[in-house]
């Protein structure tokens, strides 16, 4: 008779969890296989909500090939024109890009309720949203990432972030 495996199951309560969210948003997306990542991502680190910003006509967020956890499911999504407008208020908006201002994610303080807006696969965040973001932030690598990557990345290390506070609090 074989010796029945145990494995640790992965439950919500593992997760950071505390106060605040985050929701992501992306600026022009036009790959349906990154975004598709990006749901699985965003499902996988709790993201509240993503935002798709004027998004390719490609893209239908029902049929996306590497999201095979339908996670349209249990985070909402919603297109529009202008992502900032639909960004919840009280929210830093955190653009994840590659510009000289932007602090490196090691060094990065994440909000307690942050809006990471990332631009499109073949393009950089628009200067319009990086004018008015209260953040810049960037994925220091040899070479750039993608989409997917990257949003799992940023998601990660709040995660981690947050993990890392709560231990600090419990231990005084």
């Amino acid at each position: 008779m074989a010796k029945k495996i145990e494995r640790p199951v992965q439950r919500r309560a593992d997760l950071a969890g505390g106060r605040g969210f985050a929701c992501v948003a992306l600026d022009r997306p036009a790959d349906p296989v990154n975004v598709g990542h990006v749901l699985r991502a965003a499902l996988c680190f709790e993201a509240r909500m993503i935002i798709l910003g004027q998004p390719s006509e490609d893209i239908d967020i029902r049929r996306l090939p590497t999201d095979p956890t339908r996670a349209y499911r249990h985070v909402p999504v919603i297109e529009v024109e202008d992502l900032l407008e639909a960004a919840p208020r009280d929210t830093a908006v955190v653009a994840v890009e590659i510009v000289p201002d932007a602090i490196a994610l090691p060094d990065f303080v994440h909000p307690e309720r942050a809006c990471y807006v990332f631009g499109p696969e073949s393009g950089s965040v628009s200067e319009r949203i990086l004018k008015r973001s209260d953040h810049l932030l960037r994925v220091p690598t040899a070479v750039s990432l993608n989409l997917g990557m990257t949003v799992g990345v940023v998601l990660y290390d709040r995660c981690a972030d947050r993990w890392r506070r709560k231990r600090r609090e419990r231990n005084g």
